[in-house]
């Protein structure tokens, strides 16, 4: 098997992943119990040993594949936007995916509505994490968009419209998680682990 054949099995299975992660995330505009209901019906499948070894084990391999993988030089166009967006990618799988497996096993904190909440609640680190959030779901639609322009032309139309909608969308989540739609209460628990990790008031 190809490194190439790897990277698109893995991409194939963390594209499932993301998109079912991104829809949880959008139930969010309607409040913190639709979120939670979503998310408690799609979590069974990788919060388990198993499915969550071959989560971890996708990204891995997603990581170093797509490390190995990554052009800049004489770049233009899609292909540059397919090596910036895959290295925003990268490092967005590296530091995302850790920081909930931390959170959850070392912490014992679930790692839902009020978690994602959390990184946008105070002040001091909320606007860091807007950006971060955004442009990781606008690398991950401009991304697509590139396999699109490459392996379907006749979609090229589309493709070129994909960085949009996923800002589009990160945006929404971002606004909705954020508290502009409504009131957020962080519970006990989260509030201490954002002031003991970051040190916010």
């Amino acid at each position: 098997m190809t490194l190439r054949l790897i990277h698109r099995s893995t991409a194939m299975l963390l594209a499932l992943f993301i998109v079912t992660h991104l829809t949880v995330h959008l139930f969010a505009v309607a409040g913190p119990d639709p979120h939670s209901t979503a998310l408690t019906a799609v979590q069974w499948v990788y919060r388990n040993p198993v499915g969550e070894a071959v989560l971890v084990l996708a990204i891995i391999v997603q990581i170093i594949t797509g490390a190995s993988r990554l052009r800049y030089r004489r770049q233009r166009g899609w292909g540059l936007v397919q090596a910036i967006s895959g290295t925003y990618l990268l490092i967005f799988l590296l530091l995302h995916p850790s920081a909930a497996l931390y959170t959850h096993h070392l912490f014992g904190i679930e790692t839902d509505f009020y978690w994602s909440a959390g990184s946008l609640y105070y002040d001091s680190i909320r606007y860091g994490f807007a950006v971060y959030y955004t442009l990781a779901i606008v690398a991950v639609f401009s991304h697509l968009g590139a396999a699109v322009h490459y392996n379907a032309p006749s979609l090229n139309r589309l493709a070129t419209l994909m960085p949009a909608i996923g800002l589009l969308i990160g945006a929404t989540i971002v606004l909705s998680i954020g508290g502009a739609f409504y009131p957020i209460d962080l519970p006990a628990e989260v509030a201490s682990y954002y002031q003991q990790i970051f040190g916010v008031e």
